[in-house]
């Protein structure tokens, strides 16, 4: 069955906003690591790529960017659109011109689960694209599919209006209605980080701050 919602329910423009720049690393860990984050397989086209927006999702005919190309006319500033795309990597689904009509229309971000093209075309506009995948084929633009569904991106589901942040180590994704205690977990993980580095610099081992000790001889280990 396939099926088009026009409208979506988006979480506040501000709220959105917090979570540019704060690194996936830390939002997997007070997330489910696996769970809310994307495969290692899907990645920045190129590097310094950094988005945060609110997913409008899309789901492909494997080698058709039909339903991407309408997705971008429903889209909104701010949004990113999130692409199950089977998986397919044999046909650039998502390119350079595409990526000008997102960016000239305000749009954060493309995450997609199959393959990009234009690769040089797309870092020079600076608009974030992450995908499995690279391949100068084209695409066709005939076949039907789905836009604001339920869908699997990389491994993590996506709903629409969920938060996804992206960054030089991946994409992941926040259900909107937890996203102010993912937030504030969130901040609270990186000042935790800060003042632990700062006891590593005064020379204090990992091991010893998180007690490994206890776990190291639970494991009965022979020293020689």
């Amino acid at each position: 069955m396939h099926e088009v919602k026009t409208e979506i329910e988006r979480p506040p423009a501000d709220l959105v906003a917090e979570f540019q720049g704060i690194p996936t690393a830390v939002l997997s860990d007070v997330t489910s690591k696996y769970e809310n984050t994307m495969s290692h397989e899907i990645k920045p086209v190129y590097d310094g790529a950094s988005t945060a927006g609110t997913a409008v999702t899309v789901k492909t005919y494997p080698g058709d960017n039909l339903m991407a190309h309408k997705a971008v006319t429903l889209a909104e500033p701010g949004d990113v659109l999130v692409i199950d795309a089977n998986q397919y990597l044999e046909a650039g689904l998502w390119g350079e011109l595409v990526s000008t009509s997102c960016q000239e229309h305000g749009l954060h971000g493309t995450v997609i689960d199959g393959a990009a093209r234009d690769i040089e075309e797309i870092e020079e506009l600076d608009y974030p694209v992450y995908a499995r995948g690279v391949s100068p084929k084209g695409s066709y633009k005939a076949h039907p599919g789905s836009i604001n569904v339920p869908i699997s991106c990389g491994g993590a589901s996506v709903e629409p209006g969920d938060i996804v942040v992206g960054d030089d180590e991946g994409v992941v994704v926040i259900d909107a209605d937890r996203a102010e205690q993912v937030l504030e977990d969130a901040r609270a993980k990186l000042q935790d980080e800060s003042d632990a580095k700062e006891h590593i610099e005064d020379g204090e081992y990992i091991y010893d701050m998180l007690n490994l000790e206890e776990t190291y001889r639970k494991l009965d280990i022979e020293e020689t």
